[in-house]
């Protein structure tokens, strides 16, 4: 019940795209796409920080609505892999998408000229982590639930 209606908050969230596209693709390819997106947003978050001391620094964010836009429109791309052993699994990751980045809006504010605002890069950044968590635990119980149904049948 919560991944259904969290989900539903997921569709509203990314906007640009209409229902149709969204509403076509099951709660478990959303928190699949979903979370490299949100993991790639934690890296760069997390590099705008580190260069909080650079002189003319312009921090960059990822666009999470037109990322997973995109991800959900991709065709998956099948890799090349040669397979040596017969237990080696075969390839089922599609090659990541391109993100969508999104330049910082903020005025210059230092004497340094840097864009960059300490406080809300760590609220970003603390709400990006929460997104992840909360989608990660999600997809958890979603793979449990068939990891249940698969042993019962």
């Amino acid at each position: 019940m919560n991944s259904i209606s969290y989900t539903d908050g997921l569709a509203k969230s990314v906007g640009t795209m209409d229902m149709d596209g969204i509403s076509r693709h099951d709660t478990t390819t959303l928190l699949e796409k979903a979370l490299p997106i949100l993991q790639e947003s934690n890296r760069i978050l997390a590099n705008n920080i580190a260069n909080a001391n650079t002189p003319n620094f312009a921090p960059t964010h990822i666009s999470f609505r037109e990322s997973l836009a995109q991800a959900l429109t991709e065709l998956p791309v099948r890799l090349p892999l040669k397979v040596t052993h017969p237990m080696h699994m075969t390839p089922s990751r599609r090659v990541a998408s391109e993100l969508v980045l999104e330049p910082d809006s903020l005025e210059a504010g230092r004497n340094d000229k840097s864009k960059f605002d300490i406080d809300r890069e760590m609220v970003a950044l603390l709400k990006n982590s929460g997104n992840f968590n909360v989608l990660s635990s999600i997809l958890t119980k979603r793979y449990q639930q068939m990891r249940e149904v698969l042993r019962s049948a």
